[in-house]
């Protein structure tokens, strides 16, 4: 326990400034491609707990992942994400390309691999698009505004530390034994119901409370997203506290995911690069899901109720 404490105070010392200091970006950028490749090997791992990948085929499937975390970037929002900036090599990737190379790439490997088939092809697509979408997605976030990172952040953490006092507390019924034994619904809903309240306050009101941490000051946390004057106001707090609830609940299956994957292959954590926490995966896997599913949202409220010169037109 005191080793595990030591490792969160260090990665709050680590991580809070890349998140809240805006002229960190790059630096935050360049963080999310250091652990999306940790995290696409970590995950080779543990399918080579089955049978080992010789070692091309392991740098084509990293190679893939950060081609997809590259290229989902310019494509979620091309006109205001310039991918000079946002991506540190210039690279401009059209999805739909980036998606047809890596299915040639891996499908491929299957032709001049031996032990490499069609079930290893299922993995490798798995550690792709779940490592390269999941912080592509982080990493989007983080530029549209230190607002929208720190809401996915504040959201998967109330979820699971109140998760887990709340199933300690009144936890009698099991969610998902064969996943994730001491996991209850009253510690799901507990987790989900206190994230709710203070990530849907900390969405509805951080323009009048928050503005000088986060930015000039703004209505809510749709501001730049969306026509609020289109959408309404009881229906715009109706959508903040809907979308709260949801990402959190999304959080909490993602944390199941991972754990499913991890007792599958019989390992106990991704990895080991934070002491007392496990690796990459075992910090990121609510976050992964979470992230993704904030950004579809909002991609799809930009879509019904444009913002002319906003966000992510």
């Amino acid at each position: 326990m005191k080793q595990r404490t030591i490792t969160s105070v260090l990665l709050i010392i680590i991580f809070l400034p890349l998140i809240v200091v805006e002229s960190l970006f790059p630096l935050f950028q360049i963080a999310a491609i250091v652990m999306a490749v940790i995290a696409s090997y970590e995950m080779i791992r543990m399918y080579e707990k089955e049978k080992p990948f010789p070692l091309p085929i392991k740098i084509i499937i990293i190679f893939c992942t950060l081609l997809l975390y590259f290229s989902v970037m310019t494509e979620w929002s091309p006109s205001t994400i310039p991918a000079g900036y946002l991506s540190l090599f210039n690279i401009k990737l059209e999805l739909i390309s980036s998606i047809i190379l890596i299915a040639v790439l891996l499908f491929g490997c299957t032709v001049f691999s031996k032990t490499f088939n069609g079930a290893d092809v299922g993995k490798a697509l798995t550690i792709v698009i779940y490592v390269g979408l999941g912080f592509g997605a982080i990493t989007i976030l983080r530029y549209l505004g230190r607002r929208y990172i720190v809401y996915l952040f504040l959201i998967t953490v109330l979820t699971d530390v109140f998760a887990y006092f709340t199933g300690m507390l009144f936890g009698k019924h099991k969610m998902a034994p064969l996943i994730s034994p001491k996991k209850t619904w009253e510690g799901a809903i507990g987790g989900s119901l206190i994230a709710t309240i203070i990530g849907s306050c900390f969405a509805i009101f951080y323009g009048s409370i928050f503005q000088d941490l986060f930015g000039p000051i703004k209505d809510n946390l749709l501001s730049d997203i969306v026509n609020l004057e289109q959408l309404g106001t009881v229906f715009t707090v109706i959508i903040l506290i809907m979308l709260t609830l949801f990402t959190s609940i999304i959080s909490q299956i993602g944390d199941l995911v991972a754990s499913r994957l991890k007792r599958t292959y019989e390992i106990k954590d991704f990895g080991s690069c934070f002491p007392g926490h496990g690796g990459i995966l075992d910090r990121f896997d609510s976050v992964l899901f979470a992230s993704m599913f904030i950004l579809c949202i909002l991609k799809i409220l930009n879509y019904l109720w444009p913002v002319v010169n906003g966000v992510i037109v």
